[in-house]
């Protein structure tokens, strides 16, 4: 549970702009990242990599805390 509440505390930092939250969270998810892009062809793993990137951030954003 307390990396839960690690992450939980990064995104507030990142929701309100802390653009090293923002940064620690993607070094959090690119393991997963790195996954995701690794069947993909050569030619265009650096662009999928940054649409995934960019898909995180906006979901950061987005995060509604209730």
């Amino acid at each position: 549970m307390e990396e839960c509440e690690k992450l939980f505390e990064i995104i507030l930092k990142a929701k309100q702009g802390d653009k090293e939250a923002i940064e620690e969270i993607i070094k959090l998810f690119e393991p997963l990242i790195i996954g995701s892009i690794r069947g993909a062809d050569e030619e265009i793993k650096k662009e999928l990599k940054q649409d995934l990137i960019e898909i995180i951030i906006r979901a950061v954003k987005n995060f509604e805390i209730k």
